[in-house]
């Protein structure tokens, strides 16, 4: 649908309000080219569904009693046949003009109940939804008896280097024309969240200095009765914050980051919606919400172990001998370590006396953070190798302990005042980072920090959710984990924050849209995504649901700056903390 909606499309609802007129449909009959066989023209009753959350976006149910009744019955010549897509427009009576105003509803293809026509009372039943149904098996889109592969990475024969790594987005292109015959695509990069200018001001330094940004991370094989969708989102989901979906008006196939909308105008404003409000509800699924989201990933299996490590603190090395392993730094080698003491900044590590290299994070691949690194635990570390400017940049990647693991916490960013002690003795303060690791048994932690979420862990206590198998077993690294649990605690802690209006019928309305309202129980307007519409033809209305928009600390840092980021809180919460310790809090690093 499009982004942007008039004055007059605004005036003719509000018309409609005042005096309804039941709305018409048109129905492009396509052939398998695309092409317009016929039209079918109606009076419409039924409904259609619009949902930012399901791989089928758009569902319908219609009932329409048409002005042609030739070609519509269910045999091969009709206009209802199994090989038939149909393109819909929903048409609201302008009374100025005597004309109908026409809004395009996308593209469909019939589903397992097809359509059908009832002579006795001219009536036309289609049951439909958009093109995903082409690819997940209910019409198309489950291969035969073959394997489907993507490696990671294509290596030289002869020496083992990397000659070329998989990039996920041309993987997605590969699918759609090779196995949908799917040409005309919208496909954005999918990648590491540092790699996007969303989230990172250097992110051409970053994607320069981690050319495998946008790769498959490991290697990917499908076989036999899978899906063409099931490979899309499994491609989809190496990396979280992307969707699918088929755009409403070219019917172009979309892969992109989901919106953030921290920056888009208001699609409607409170003042029209409370024009065309008919009804209100403010429940939330209380079963539902969730502050703490632990990630377990994949199991790391090691290509060489050393129990035996040293680290020398004036050089900050870690040393260890590795039997077998070969005479020089290999890329992808992954490396298992029982580290010994704690790390200072940037430690370095040299094994088999082949050299010191860099020990960094996984991600980002920046300078390892002292004691990232606990004494008695074995991390594994993989081996990345590339050459640039005339030499070879070889570095030692921090991939976690034995079992990929992290967590995200929804905090206020207060401090609590209150202590709690540990299995081992120690005390901690009660929902700092510190409190997270000891007692979830999980060393890379990080905090959200929404100040006026009412879902905070400080207003609601402690409701974590646990992600493992599946999707999550193949997440390789805690910095990627990291990302998943911030994705996922996102969903469960904001979604659920939603409200539920009916409105008259606005034909114009998709997913991810952001408008401003005032609930009933309120005295303040806020903002809002819309995730879920519903139309409902026969009552001449829409059912809107929609989740609060909260913008997260990084967006309000990057766009206002300091003082908007610390305005959410009282003078009196500021003065708990230090000034060098502000800056620190609302990035979330440290609490």
């Amino acid at each position: 649908m499009s982004s942007v909606i008039t004055q007059e499309d605004l005036t003719l609802v509000l018309q409609q309000s005042a005096a309804p007129q039941t709305p018409k449909l048109r129905i492009e009959v396509l052939d398998s080219k695309q092409r317009i066989t016929g039209i079918i023209y109606g009076i419409a009753n039924g409904s259609l569904s619009i949902s930012g959350e399901s791989d089928v976006r758009r569902t319908a149910s219609l009932t329409l009693q048409p002005t042609l009744t030739e070609k519509i019955r269910l045999t091969e010549n009709s206009l209802l046949w199994l090989n038939k897509d149909i393109r819909i427009f929903v048409s609201l009576y302008h009374p100025k003009t005597g004309q109908y105003r026409e809004y395009p509803l996308g593209t469909y293809v019939y589903t397992d109940t097809s359509a059908a026509y009832d002579a006795s009372s001219n009536s036309l039943t289609i049951n439909c939804a958009d093109f995903m149904k082409k690819l997940d098996g209910t019409k198309n889109g489950q291969l035969g008896a073959l394997t489907i592969s993507y490696p990671a990475y294509h290596e030289n024969k002869d020496t083992g280097e990397v000659i070329s790594h998989h990039i996920i987005r041309n993987a997605v292109i590969e699918t759609l024309e090779k196995l949908a015959n799917i040409t005309d695509y919208r496909i954005e990069d999918i990648g590491e969240h540092y790699a996007m200018p969303e989230y990172n001001e250097d992110w051409e330094k970053y994607r320069t200095e981690n050319k495998t940004w946008n790769a498959i991370p490991y290697d990917l094989e499908f076989s036999a009765g899978c899906s063409v969708l099931s490979i899309l989102t499994t491609l989809r989901d190496l990396y979280p914050n992307y969707e699918m979906f088929f755009d409403t008006e070219s019917n172009a196939f979309i892969c992109q980051q989901k919106p953030s909308c921290y920056e888009d105008d208001l699609f409607l404003d409170n003042s029209f919606l409370q024009r065309v409000l008919i009804s209100e509800n403010t429940t939330v699924d209380m079963t539902a919400v969730r502050n703490i989201c632990e990630v377990w990933g994949r199991v790391i299996e090691a290509d060489f172990y050393a129990e035996e490590c040293t680290y020398d603190t004036e050089s900050n090395t870690y040393t260890a001998a590795l039997s077998g392993y070969q005479d020089k730094y290999s890329n992808g080698d992954v490396i298992a370590l029982k580290i010994p003491s704690a790390n200072q900044q940037a430690p370095l590590l040299n094994l088999n006396s082949l050299g010191d290299i860099p020990v960094c994070g996984d991600s980002r691949e920046e300078a390892l953070p002292a004691e990232t690194l606990k004494p008695d635990n074995v991390y594994a570390f993989k081996i990345r190798k590339r050459y640039a400017d005339g030499e070879y940049v070889i570095k030692a990647c921090l991939l976690g302990q034995w079992q990929v693991h992290a967590l995200n916490v929804l905090t206020n960013g207060r401090k609590s005042g209150q202590f709690v002690t540990a299995s081992d003795g120690q005390t901690c303060e009660l929902y700092s980072k510190e409190y997270f690791q000891k007692f979830y048994n999980c060393d890379r932690v990080d905090m959200t920090i929404i100040a006026n979420s009412p879902f905070t862990v400080e207003k609601i206590g402690e409701t974590p959710e646990i992600k493992t198998g599946n999707e999550y077993e193949n997440i390789p690294s805690d910095d990627l984990a990291a990302d998943r649990a911030k994705w996922e605690n996102w969903k469960n802690s904001r979604l659920t924050d939603n409200i539920t209006i009916t409105t008259i019928l606005l034909p114009f309305l998709d997913v991810s849209k952001k408008v401003s309202y005032k609930r009933s129980d309120s005295n303040a307007e806020y903002q809002y995504i819309i995730s879920a519409v519903s139309h409902d033809f026969s009552s001449f209305t829409s059912t809107i649901t929609m989740y609060r928009f909260y913008p997260s600390y990084e967006m309000l840092l990057k766009e206002a700056g300091t003082h908007k980021a610390l305005s959410d809180y009282t003078h009196g919460t500021l003065g708990k903390f230090a000034s060098d310790e502000l800056l620190t809090v609302i990035s979330g690093q440290e609490l």
